[in-house]
């Protein structure tokens, strides 16, 4: 077949003027004319300019760079640019944007690029910095899709590092991948970047709350493989003498080790601490910081006052969301899809009723219903007044109940985190919430909408639903973490942003 007809094949009636007879009817072929325009690119016809970026030639046309490109358009058209009345423009892109120049260059005349985890970030950063919008939007939404994915082969790290730094754009993004950070820290710290966490970085991760470990131990064992990385780093720094090699480290170590909760850690992991191979770099500081955890378990408290004055001392003494038995239970609920309406599942729990390790501690007892179906509250009868008629709500509710008696105003905090599946990777997608005071007037926490009650298969059974995880993606998977909030803890935690 000739180019012609299938031109002419291509080309179709796609709507008649309902204000006419048959004899009217719009011509579409715009299949063509994006051949035509990709033409242009591949066969480089008629260009007008040349681009020039790290040493290499791209051929190109003023007219497609400025109708795609706003920068382009100021660059090119406007007379007080020096770029405006020249043929041959160099363009300074870092290594990693230089390295996908071709594929964005394309993606301006044919609106295609193939995106990868390694090419994505620099193609929109090229995108952010050219402000090509639509590239921008699609470059975002690949990488909300593929997050769990960057994080397991090495590259939600670098992701971060650049969202941050472009902030406040890419709110959703940044976000995302904050939250990721945080919540699945232990899988993030497996992959061959996290070492490469820029140091300011660290140290904001350092001081949140909601980060999700195993324990403050755990934590302590991340931060010292990144800080031995560093370490590594400095001994291939041959611009370095020893000595100030030995006092960047130290610097180092006390800028990081600093913000990590070693009152959080039971003397017992406390005494295993002095196994740890990063003592051997700075064993004095260590050392003095976990003397504080010490202080703390044997009850100084004008030791703990004293540190809780100090600078980031308020939250030496808040514990983070520890995902270990001592402080959490599980729901794993098979066949989400067959669940009928207004079903509950039960648990015991038995929380500690102080942060702090001693001898007369004791334990608080707890309820745990998870309803994933609505609730629904029956008729009641009503001694006085009139009866209450059966109703109920539409919501995926948590409800915590203390059974505890005798209990005066104690605060305690209640976390649920909510597994998700994307890629056939597990991670922790949705984290909720809530600290509160108990006593025998206030017994119960409902913490609703943990979920959309729509996003449910009775509603669309052939939505895929991201909290469902499983071969057959039809089981749902939550902790609930209980922790109590005594008298030295804080609430606040600086903002995980870049100033």
């Amino acid at each position: 077949m000739s180019k012609m007809e299938t031109d002419s094949e291509s080309a179709k009636s796609v709507q008649a003027d309902d204000q006419s007879s048959s004899d009217s009817s719009m011509i579409v072929n715009t299949n063509s004319i994006l051949e035509k325009i990709a033409n242009l690119y591949a066969e480089q016809l008629m260009s007008d300019i040349v681009l020039v970026v790290g040493g290499i030639e791209y051929p190109a046309h003023r007219v497609i760079l400025c109708a795609s490109s706003e920068v382009f358009q100021v660059m090119l058209m406007n007379p007080e640019w020096n770029e405006c009345r020249k043929r041959i423009i160099e363009l300074y892109e870092e290594p990693f944007c230089a390295a996908v120049f071709p594929q964005f260059l394309k993606y301006l005349y044919v609106g295609q690029l193939k995106a990868t985890l390694q090419s994505v970030m620099p193609v929109l950063a090229l995108a952010d910095k050219y402000n090509v919008k639509d590239l921008v939007g699609l470059s975002v939404n690949f990488m909300l899709s593929h997050t769990a994915m960057a994080a397991a082969q090495g590259y939600l790290v670098s992701w971060l590092q650049y969202a941050l730094t472009f902030s406040p754009y890419h709110k959703d993004l940044t976000e995302t991948l904050k939250n990721f950070l945080k919540w699945n820290l232990e899988m993030v710290s497996e992959s061959k970047d996290f070492v490469e966490l820029d140091t300011q970085i660290m140290i904001l991760l350092l001081q949140q709350n909601d980060i999700i470990v195993t324990s403050e131990i755990s934590l302590f064992g991340i931060l010292q493989k990144w800080l031995l990385h560093r370490k590594e780093m400095l001994d291939n720094e041959e611009s370095l003498q020893k000595e100030e090699k030995e006092v960047i480290l130290k610097q180092l170590i006390e800028t990081t080790v600093m913000h990590i909760r070693f009152a959080m850690m039971t003397p017992r992991e406390l005494a295993h601490l002095l196994l740890y191979p990063i003592l051997a770099y700075h064993k004095e500081f260590i050392v003095q910081r976990m003397a504080i955890g010490m202080s703390y378990h044997s009850g100084q408290e004008d030791r703990v006052n004293e540190i809780r004055k100090s600078k980031s001392g308020s939250l030496q003494f808040t514990p983070r969301l520890y995902s270990n038995d001592l402080w959490s239970v599980s729901f794993d609920i098979k066949d989400y899809y067959h669940i009928p309406d207004y079903t509950n599942y039960v648990a015991c729990f038995f929380s500690q009723r102080n942060l702090a390790e001693r001898e007369d501690d004791q334990s608080v007892t707890w309820d745990i219903e998870f309803f994933p179906r609505g609730v629904k509250y029956n008729k009641a009868k009503m001694v006085w007044g009139e009866d209450l008629p059966e109703f109920s709500l539409r919501t995926v509710r948590i409800r915590v109940t203390c059974k505890e008696n005798c209990l005066g105003e104690e605060r305690f905090k209640v976390a649920v985190l909510i597994s998700g599946m994307q890629h056939d990777i597990i991670h922790i997608l949705t984290v909720a919430e809530k600290t509160e005071y108990f006593s025998d007037k206030s017994r119960v926490l409902n913490l609703d909408n943990l979920l959309p009650y729509e996003d449910t298969p009775k509603s669309d059974p052939k939505k895929e639903i991201p909290h469902l995880i499983g071969p057959s993606k039809n089981n749902l998977s939550l902790q609930v973490i209980i922790a109590p909030m005594g008298p030295y803890t804080s609430r606040e935690s600086p903002p995980f942003d870049l100033k």
